[in-house]
């Protein structure tokens, strides 16, 4: 039994009335003067006559009423045995996994769960239920499609808020290709099983097009698959219908300052036709000369690998920027100028900068699923670059991260342009970045930016980062309620008997 407002337990403290009360009106004997007695003259006592109760009985019956009355207002219940809730046991598949020839893989593992009494759903927002005749359907005859899911790590809180109880049983089928991994990883719960499936698909895009003559025109086009992304440049006519770009035939149409290719019946690209280089501009100081190089020479390699003209000037510091540049690189440890900053505000250039805090040395690499592994041994911590920038961190997204989850480089908008964060460096002393092959790679992307280019993107997640998101303890909350009784009117009622008692005793002692 618990009391839902126990302080009025200090109202049993009335029972003090009733005991003075008593105390006060004891019954005095009376005095009958008899003989000589008659003549003597009657004198104080000089002494305390001792206190004895009379009719105890009677002064407990009112106690006792008073006290359950306090107890009464204290709001008593019995709570009994706990309803313990039945254990939910269910599936999620991914939109993309149910749309895939791998769903043959897992269908006899789901076919069995669904034997053992766990329910099929989508892993959408919605957690959509699959009817029985659907998964049939689905898993009957799977065909490769291409279908674009959302972020598998953003779903993961709603899930677990939905099965939040240790007995709850979650098994989770999705891919393991990165475009459906973006962000920070979530922490999954222990109830939450998570199986990622290899897709073998490849997908081609184009992330560039660059007017190289009146009537010519070069594609540079993407692909990417397990293994990873390779880059390809291909000369086309301007005034081409079609082309072979990665072994698939492509349908173009061109119109004045635009693109459009169409991959199969899969889908369509609308690309922007660049008809000017690609103009890059640094400013670095003496600490970051040998940083600039490494630069330079991966931006390079990407010039001469897809043919696209890049333009490089070093500007001091101290100078204005190039308004015509493109891109903006602040390699130096001072803050990052007002002019700077406008340009990309004003003009849309896109500004890189690096850290200007004291670093951590960290042992960590590289989130990629490039056979080289790129250590990164220096991380910055993650402030803006320069206050006057106007950006608040909840702005921005990652672009590069590590294994562990940890944002390597992010990125900001501000303005028409945008502001790139790099936490580390190029340098042996702050990661292997410089030295790695993969940095043309890395860095491609971004100088030739294709705003749905991480739609395409279906290298496997590595391994030890997916590993890392599954290694949390649940935290849940025990939700098993408890059935309460209120027993307020089992002690009204035994407090108005014992009145009735009390009433009928005092009334017989009266009259006798």
């Amino acid at each position: 039994m618990t009391f839902l407002s126990p302080y009025w337990l200090f109202a049993a403290s009335a029972i003090l009335i009733p005991i003075a009360i008593h105390l006060w009106n004891r019954r005095q004997g009376k005095t009958v003067k008899v003989g000589s007695l008659r003549w003597l003259e009657p004198s104080a006592s000089k002494r305390w006559s001792s206190i004895r109760l009379s009719d105890v009985w009677l002064l407990v019956l009112r106690c006792l009423i008073l006290i359950l009355l306090a107890a009464a207002l204290a709001k008593p219940v019995w709570e009994g045995a706990p309803n313990a809730q039945q254990a939910q046991k269910a599936v999620f598949i991914s939109q993309e996994l149910l749309h895939s020839a791998a769903l043959r893989d897992i269908k006899p593992t789901v076919d069995a769960l669904i034997q053992r009494g766990y329910t099929l759903h989508r892993y959408t927002p919605a957690f959509e239920t699959i009817p029985a005749e659907a998964w049939q359907a689905l898993s009957g005859n799977p065909t490769d499609s291409v279908v674009i899911s959302g972020n598998h790590w953003g779903l993961l809180p709603a899930l677990a808020q939905r099965y939040d109880q240790a007995q709850d049983s979650v098994w989770l089928f999705t891919s393991d290709q990165q475009r459906h991994f973006t962000g920070t990883p979530t922490p999954l719960q222990e109830n939450i099983r998570w199986v990622p499936v290899a897709l073998e698909n490849t997908t081609h895009w184009i992330q560039t097009a660059y007017t190289l003559s009146p009537d010519s025109l070069l594609l540079i086009t993407g692909q990417s698959s397990h293994e990873g992304t390779l880059f390809n440049a291909n000369r086309v006519a301007a005034d081409a219908r079609e082309a072979t770009i990665n072994g698939s035939l492509v349908r173009l149409s061109l119109q004045s300052d635009s693109l459009t290719a169409q991959w199969g019946n899969s889908f369509s690209q609308r690309i922007a036709i660049q008809k000017e280089p690609l103009r890059i501009g640094i400013a670095h100081d003496k600490a970051r000369q040998a940083e600039v190089r490494y630069l330079q020479a991966a931006v390079q390699a990407i010039s001469r690998y897809t043919g696209m003209p890049i333009e490089i000037q070093r500007i001091a510091p101290t100078a204005k920027p190039d308004t015509s540049a493109t891109w903006l690189f602040w390699l130096s440890s001072d803050e990052v100028p007002a002019n700077w900053l406008n340009q990309a505000q004003e003009k849309g250039s896109r500004l890189w900068v690096q850290p200007t805090s004291e670093p951590e040395p960290i042992t960590a690499q590289l989130a990629s699923s490039g056979i080289e592994k790129i250590r990164i041994h220096q991380l910055a911590a993650t402030g803006i670059a320069n206050s006057k920038a106007g950006i608040t961190p909840g702005e921005a997204s990652t672009v590069w991260q590590t294994t562990a989850g940890e944002p390597l480089l992010f990125v900001q908008q501000l303005g028409l342009g945008k502001v790139y964060h790099f936490r580390s460096g190029f340098g042996p002393a702050w990661s292997q970045l410089g030295q790695s092959a993969q940095l043309p790679e890395l860095l491609l992307p971004l100088l030739l930016p294709q705003q749905a280019a991480s739609n395409y993107d279906a290298r496997a997640l590595d391994e030890t980062q997916l590993k890392s998101t599954v290694v949390q303890p649940l935290n849940k909350e025990d939700k098993s309620e408890k059935e309460q009784y209120s027993l307020i009117p089992w002690l009204v009622l035994l407090a108005f008997l014992l009145f009735v008692a009390e009433r009928l005793i005092t009334s017989k002692r009266r009259t006798a």
